[in-house]
């Protein structure tokens, strides 16, 4: 069984590696997920960007592609999670994740309560709110005009200081490493940032309120 998934991996890898095509798709497909409520929430989304973008970087890609992949999945990941707070509106607090996990809602709320339609961007850049505050801005009936336009501008504000400092800094590894030492180093890195990445969601379920 492992032997099997080692050899998926190592041919989705290679796959990733030589189709820059497929390179986009999936920055655009996990930057779409982590942004998307409650799935955002459950997928190490940081982890997989940063192993994407310094992938991209050793292929070269067009660094104002990998942007706009980017920014079109974070895009259209807010929007998908804001129109389903509009839909659901109050009844989306008793959704059955949300009763499990009775913390996260609270959080986005407060959160937009504190900083209004400016939380649509700052939200962006906190990854346990990132996935929330746009479906709770749709519960709390902020005009869509309104939360489209801020979406736009830091969908690509995000994409910017989120991926291409990662990419600009793989290009610049490419060339003191060789390529066993890149990918080395990329699972390192990978493991590190699922390891933070779980920490952070158990200290938040642990500081959350209790039913």
């Amino acid at each position: 069984m492992e032997s099997a998934l080692s050899g998926f991996s190592a041919d989705w890898l290679t796959a990733l590696q030589q189709h820059s095509w497929l390179l986009l798709s999936a920055l655009f497909v996990v930057a779409l997920a982590e942004s998307l409520l409650v799935v955002g929430l459950l997928i190490p989304g940081v982890a997989i960007l940063v192993a994407l973008t310094l992938l991209a970087a050793g292929q070269s890609l067009s660094p104002l592609a990998w942007w706009l992949a980017g920014a079109l999945g974070a895009l259209c990941g807010d929007g998908i999670s804001f129109h389903i707070g509009r839909r659901a509106g109050p009844g989306l607090a008793r959704w059955q994740i949300f009763s499990r996990h009775p913390h996260w809602l609270p959080a986005g709320h407060s959160f937009f309560a504190r900083y209004g339609l400016w939380s649509i961007a700052l939200g962006r850049f906190i990854g346990p709110l990132r996935p929330l505050v746009p479906a709770v801005a749709g519960v709390c009936d902020m005009k869509p005009p309104t939360f489209w336009w801020i979406n736009i501008w830091s969908s690509a504000a995000w994409a910017a200081f989120y991926l291409l400092p990662v990419y600009w800094f793989g290009q610049a590894v490419l060339t003191l490493l060789q390529p066993w030492q890149l990918m080395l180093g990329l699972g390192l890195a990978t493991l590190v940032a699922l390891l933070v990445s779980r920490l952070l969601q158990h200290r938040q379920r642990q500081s959350g309120p209790r039913n």
